[in-house]
């Protein structure tokens, strides 16, 4: 009897060993900017390994995590929307509304205004971008942003030389910032680039530093929604300094832009550096810029230096 108990005390225990746990695999969180930050002498350092992006106004309300969508858009003033939605068709003058079983079609046509209940922007306005990146990228063209990317998605994608800078999904238009506009615009670690596009003349520019590409007719009119809300997907490098305006910027704005506030100031309109709302898509890192880390350096070394004197000093009072 004794034999028999062992022999199945050794068969049924390997069914009492509790299996070995098994090792979680570390994610990457999701850091949500407080309102109205300010985030001046700050950067973020982004990778294109999903290391992206959102900003956006503070009064704002933006969902989050951050939603995927595709952006099939055929004609920009067109939209169709599904069942349970009811939209209406507005001519000069005339409204009109066409209602199907469970479903409303409506169409825009381009002399439309509606406001959008999120945003007090006319979808008519104009549009300026400026901002300052810095990178090593060797691929021919690397994303920089997405602006409004619910609405009116407008992207430009950047390179040493050319921009593209695309809308609707179907329309590009490229910018070479070749001509040499400002010669007092000093050689500056960033890269500093504004775009403007004037939705009134359809007409779009590029700068980059003391240079400006030629205006552009853009090949379908683009109409912009006021969607205060900027996407960066993420490239190897560090950003800064994003400024969005609700109407295309003079020269002499971006003068002052691109000489760093040493002619004259300036601050977005509808997006601005010092009074803005972020969200992290993952590898994104909050940190100092190059500017604001020498500067702490060195009056770290003026402190470091003084106290040597004062210690010196009060030695020889000793002795």
């Amino acid at each position: 009897m004794k034999l028999l108990f062992v022999l199945s005390l050794m068969v049924f225990m390997p069914t009492m060993v509790e299996p070995a746990p098994t090792e979680e695999r570390p994610t990457w969180p999701r850091t949500t900017g407080s309102s109205e930050i300010n985030l001046d002498g700050r950067m973020f350092t982004l990778s294109r390994n999903y290391g992206g992006v959102i900003f956006y106004h503070p009064n704002y309300h933006f969902q989050t995590p951050y939603p995927t969508r595709s952006y099939k858009v055929g004609a920009p003033n067109t939209t169709t929307k599904h069942p349970n939605t009811t939209t209406t068709t507005k001519h000069p003058n005339t409204t009109t509304t066409t209602k199907h079983p469970n479903a409303t079609t409506t169409t825009k046509h381009p002399n439309t205004t509606t406001t959008k209940a999120t945003t007090t922007q006319s979808p008519t306005r104009s549009v300026s971008v400026c901002l300052r990146y810095m990178t090593d990228a060797v691929q021919p063209t690397f994303p920089l942003f997405t602006l409004s990317p619910d609405t009116s998605p407008l992207s430009l994608q950047g390179s040493f030389h050319t921009f593209m800078l695309s809308y609707y999904g179907s329309f590009s238009v490229d910018l070479q910032p070749i001509v040499h506009l400002w010669p007092d615009i000093k050689q500056d670690i960033w890269t500093s680039v504004c775009l403007t596009v004037d939705t009134s003349k359809s007409v779009v520019q590029m700068f980059s530093g003391g240079y400006m590409s030629p205006r552009k007719v853009m090949p379908y009119q683009y109409v912009w929604s006021g969607e205060p809300v900027i996407s960066f997907p993420g490239f190897d490098g560090q950003l800064t300094d994003v400024q969005v305006w609700d109407y295309p910027l003079q020269y002499r704005d971006i003068f002052y832009y691109m000489s760093r506030s040493y002619y004259g100031s300036y601050s977005g309109s509808v997006i601005s550096w010092s009074n803005i709302s972020y969200n992290n898509r993952g590898r994104a890192v909050l940190e100092d810029n190059f500017g604001m880390r020498a500067k702490v350096e060195q009056e770290s070394r003026r402190r470091e230096k003084k106290m040597r004197f004062f210690s010196v000093e009060e030695n020889k009072l000793l002795l």
